[in-house]
């Protein structure tokens, strides 16, 4: 399991700076005009990916682990309810490409949207590539297709744009096109050698209704977790003046969020190995893996966590300008609420791989309706500090929620190594406030360098008080 987790950590950090380094090559070379439809095709699009993206993959990687049903059965049927989806945005994208062109208020729209309709068929198909390798425990092979799309991605887009010189907008649609029809071809070649696992026979075959069920549960509580990610931002841009506050905002959002996006690391290997354990009835060792996957957490990227909180307003100053330490308390709480939702997201898939899919359901809908008017309420009251703020409240009390939760049907899940590892990053969040207070940083350079010894030297304490050992971060 750290094996894996190792390899969708860096998968994860490998896609995110090559999302960066994207968005720095579009925004430098193209028209702010062509680089704008950019922006609202992939926005409309990343809307449109929730559906497809979170839901298939998760189900795949359940049913497979936990090996109820015949394999190919299940992966058929997914990918039968999947093509679903994919008619209903196809549809809607290249039929309906007009009516974007219409509300969006650019006609030019309207031919983009035509070709980005293909980039759906595209998206589905490798998502369950993700899900078939999740569920047959190759977290190798799911993070290396991770890798492959960012970077067929950097390759392909700026020399297709240097084609479509004078409709660079097509050269990049094209070009991504193009990166996930490659990774599509080597996640199907990777597959061979394991189409024994695939073709894996069982008398019980799943009932398409299940898949439907399943596939949409996890569907809509990914989507209620994205929109809470987001909802704030759109609070503090419809909502807090001047105009400024939501760009300060925005930027403390961009680095808070880090730690959700490490944390769903843990959340692509913790659903399919847990759900085998379930599967085979062997409920100790599964207890063992979610301990081991808190450990975890909790030693490596609640730190993380911690020290951009603690420093909050050198990052932003060292990052941006001296303006953007407005946001230095908006940071601060937001860098710990991002991992309490990220812990959230993380105890209800141990939840979900004990086949208990209400409760999520439930306390996801109830995350909606209660936290959007606490956010217009704390932006409307206190401004962005208020609303990240409550923000952190809000997190807090989903993940404390969700450890009951598990705590009373699964089992203690947290260790006397877990306890300390979280007292240590308590204690490092106040050394680490100190030392910023006393010695700010303005520059990026000395701020990436400190940063690394603090970490360093946190897992070296750690180390010493033998809270994490070397035999344990073996694969």
């Amino acid at each position: 399991m750290r094996r894996g987790v190792i390899f969708s950590l860096s998968s994860n950090i490998i896609f995110f700076i090559s999302g960066y380094l994207l968005h720095f090559f579009l925004g430098n070379t193209m028209s702010a005009i062509n680089y704008g439809i950019v922006g609202t095709i992939i926005t409309v699009l990343d809307f449109e990916y929730m559906f497809l993206s979170n839901g298939a993959r998760q189900s795949l990687a359940k049913e497979i682990s936990m090996r109820r049903f015949d394999t190919l059965d299940v992966i058929c049927k997914t990918i039968a309810f999947q093509m679903i989806i994919i008619a209903f945005f196809f549809c809607l994208n290249f039929f309906g490409a007009s009516a974007f062109g219409i509300v969006l208020n650019d006609m030019s729209l309207e031919f983009y949207f035509k070709i980005a309709a293909f980039l759906i068929p595209a998206n589905g198909l490798f998502v369950i590539l993700l899900g078939i390798n999740d569920g047959l425990q190759q977290f190798g092979i799911s993070a290396l297709l991770g890798v492959i799309y960012p970077i067929a991605k950097l390759s392909a887009i700026p020399l297709i744009i240097f084609i479509f010189q004078d409709r660079p907008v097509i050269g990049v649609e094209c070009g991504f096109l193009l990166a996930l029809l490659i990774s599509i071809i080597i996640g199907i070649l990777l597959l061979i050698p394991a189409r024994k696992k695939i073709s894996h026979q069982n008398n019980y075959k799943i009932p398409f209704k299940y898949v439907a069920k399943n596939t949409l549960s996890f569907s809509f509580f990914f989507i209620v977790v994205s929109l809470v990610l987001s909802i704030d931002t759109l609070v503090v841009k419809s909502v807090i003046a001047p105009a400024q506050m939501a760009g300060y905002y925005t930027g403390a959002v961009n680095f808070g969020k880090i730690s959700y996006y490490l944390m769903s690391a843990l959340v692509t290997v913790i659903l399919p190995v847990v759900s085998k354990l379930v599967g085979a009835n062997n409920h100790s060792e599964a207890i063992r893996k979610i301990q081991d996957c808190m450990l975890i957490s909790c030693s490596f990227i609640l730190p993380i966590a911690v020290i951009i909180s603690a420093s909050s307003s050198s990052l932003l100053v060292s990052f941006y300008t001296e303006e953007y330490a407005t946001a230095n308390i908006a940071l601060t709480c937001l860098a710990i609420s991002q991992f309490f939702m990220g812990l959230t997201v993380m105890l209800n898939m141990c939840l979900t791989s004990y086949n208990i899919h209400r409760f999520s359901d439930v306390l996801s809908i109830l995350a909606l309706i209660i936290v959007v008017p606490i956010f217009v309420i704390s932006a409307k009251w206190g401004g962005i500090n208020a609303i990240a703020f409550a923000s952190l409240i809000c997190t807090c009390v989903l993940a404390l929620i969700s450890f009951i939760k598990v705590t009373r049907t699964i089992g203690h899940i947290i260790t006397r190594n877990t306890w300390k590892a979280i007292a240590a990053a308590a204690a490092l969040w106040i050394a680490t406030r100190l030392l910023f207070t006393v010695f700010p940083i303005t520059n990026l350079f000395i701020l990436a360098i400190s940063y690394a010894i603090l970490f360093a030297g946190f897992i070296a304490f750690l180390l010493a008080c033998r809270v994490i050992t070397l035999p344990k971060l073996r694969p």
